[in-house]
């Protein structure tokens, strides 16, 4: 008899069984350590073995004007654990609080909210630090221009400072193959134009899931973080709970390649060959159906080109917070289209993505969900199944070989 079996569906779990004839190759999920209990040493120990750079006291010795660069709550970089701590070390080092600002590098993606940025960042650090959100249209600088012809306007205040710290995570991405590193200035602090630009790069390379080498994207952020002068980054790898698991620091470059080396440890997972039907939930990344997209693209490494992919996605806020995104979602362009915008530069930049998505969708995508209507699923190019058990009667495969990404979101499946 079929074995049962549990899976993440948002804050819920859901038990799934398979037909008898279907041959299940494993379940494939991240690595997932056990977070280390005190953030404060290890900052410490990241700065104090800095990578590719040589002393932290000596890169901050006599800075009047520092920006701490963070990621905004897209994504789950734990900054209230990290920036009161690092604040303490700045002071020891005579830069006091009313010289640090904290600028929220959101790129494209909406202001946060009072709450929000309290949840992001804790009350400690917004009553001992100005916090300012990024703003993508306005109080932009010139610095310069990449190999790639992105011109970068990037926020002012940054620019004034004397120091500049990245604060981000690293794990798997669609677009820059991991997160994390100058990322952090494109699209982070960027302007409108240069992140569209910038994102428009991905019709110059074949672009997956998990990909640096030969990123185009990826080489053009840090292009741009050099034209800046960004001194340091401070990455988290975070484990399926968003807890921490390590701190790299140093250069902006070659800490986060040594940082991705290590995120490939914990999220990279080998698969013994690719399957006829992948199964992902979209935990961690469930809240709408443009995040869960990203358990679309894992399942891509691990599905063959004429198999199946169900995804497991709540979507409890629905297709995107953002309508522009929402918009070309429901146009359901075709990759033709979409290269054809990606080539005229008009391609909105937080739009790239479905580049990747009109790739992906080349394979059979049935999507399990109770968050957005059968009508937009169907509207986006895909196949709706209300349950399950109902995802699974439509499949005409006999004894097909199954894999199953509990946490697809994070996963990034290796043969």
């Amino acid at each position: 008899m079929p074995e049962l079996i549990t899976i993440p569906y948002g804050t819920e779990k859901i038990t799934i069984k398979l037909p008898e004839s279907w041959h299940l190759l494993g379940l494939f999920a991240p690595h997932d350590l056990e977070a280390d209990k005190d953030p404060e040493n290890l900052l410490n120990t990241a700065l104090n073995n800095l990578v590719g750079l040589s002393d932290f006291r000596t890169l901050i010795q006599n800075k009047k004007k520092v920006v701490i660069i963070s990621d905004d709550k897209s994504r789950p970089t734990p900054a209230k654990k990290i920036i009161p701590p690092l604040l303490d070390i700045l002071n020891a080092s005579n830069i006091p609080d009313d010289q640090i600002k904290v600028i929220v590098g959101r790129g494209l993606h909406p202001n946060l909210s009072d709450q929000e940025l309290r949840e992001k960042f804790g009350n400690e650090v917004l009553n001992r630090v100005e916090i300012l959100d990024h703003d993508p249209d306005h109080n932009l600088t010139f610095i310069g221009e990449t190999s790639f012809g992105t011109q970068v306007y990037v926020n002012s205040l940054v620019t004034e400072a004397d120091l500049k710290i990245g604060l981000g995570s690293i794990m798997p991405h669609e677009l820059a193959g991991f997160t994390g590193g100058s990322g952090i200035v494109i699209p982070g602090i960027a302007g409108r134009e240069t992140i569209n630009q910038n994102h428009c790069l991905v019709g110059t390379f074949e672009a997956e899931f998990g990909k640096l080498e030969g990123n185009t994207i990826r080489e053009d952020m840090e292009e741009a973080a050099k034209l800046l002068g960004l001194d340091l980054i401070i990455n988290t790898i975070l484990n399926s709970k968003s807890e921490i698991i390590k701190i790299v620091a140093g250069d902006p470059i070659e800490a986060h390649h040594h940082g991705v080396s290590f995120s490939k440890e914990i999220y990279g997972i080998k698969i013994p060959k690719l399957a006829d039907v992948v199964i992902a939930s979209s935990f961690p990344r469930d809240a709408t159906f443009g995040k869960a997209m990203k358990a679309l693209f894992a399942s891509s490494l691990a599905v063959k080109e004429d198999g199946v992919i169900i995804l497991l996605a709540p979507c409890y806020e629905g297709i995107s917070s953002s309508p522009i995104f929402q918009n070309m979602l429901l146009q359901n362009p075709t990759p033709d289209l979409l290269f054809d915008y990606i080539e005229k530069g008009e391609l909105p930049g937080e739009s790239c993505v479905l580049y990747l998505f009109s790739k992906v969708k080349e394979r059979r995508i049935i999507v399990v969900t109770n968050g957005v209507a059968q009508r937009d699923i169907e509207q986006m190019g895909l196949e709706y199944a209300p349950t399950f058990n109902d995802a699974i009667k439509t499949i005409d495969f006999k004894t097909p070989t199954v894999t199953i990404l509990p946490k697809g979101a994070i996963t990034l499946p290796l043969l």
